[in-house]
């Protein structure tokens, strides 16, 4: 009995160490066209509806593809073909006043609607292009990134 008493009181004290070195989603796929991935330590997989993303998450659409995303603040990012866009930063935390979203997009096109994050602290929300960074000052943007010039 002595035995389980301390199995159990080691467990209760491992258990939230183990799920603290997990990764919390940050959003999800609404809408999946055609060839869609994400890059994702390394490793291309596909993405299909439904699919939790997370903060440096590549995400790559084909020719003729498309995908919708929602953020756990209700931004809602959608890529048209042959986009292609790294989630860099995202922190919502409302209860602790801490809000980011930095994204790095390489090609493509893509709209966005702003969720919290954008409403609560609009200067805390940016998209890097090649050429510029988008500061959110509203709350929808369409942004077109030409790889080559």
């Amino acid at each position: 009995m002595k035995r389980l008493r301390t199995l159990f009181l080691i467990m209760t004290i491992l258990l939230p160490c183990l799920a603290m070195g997990e990764e919390s989603p940050i959003g999800k796929t609404k809408t999946s066209k055609g060839d869609v991935v994400v890059i994702r330590s390394g490793k291309q997989i596909p993405l299909a509806i439904g699919d939790k993303l997370f903060q440096n998450d590549t995400i790559r659409t084909g020719m003729a593809s498309s995908v919708g995303i929602i953020f756990e603040d209700n931004s809602i990012l959608s890529l048209g073909p042959d986009s292609e866009i790294l989630i860099d930063k995202y922190v919502f935390a409302p209860e602790k006043g801490l809000f980011s979203m930095i994204a790095r997009m390489a090609k493509g096109t893509a709209s966005y609607l702003s969720g919290i994050i954008g409403r609560q602290s609009p200067e805390s929300v940016k998209f890097q292009t090649p050429d510029a960074t988008i500061g959110i000052r509203g709350t929808h943007f369409l942004v077109q990134v030409d790889c080559c010039r």
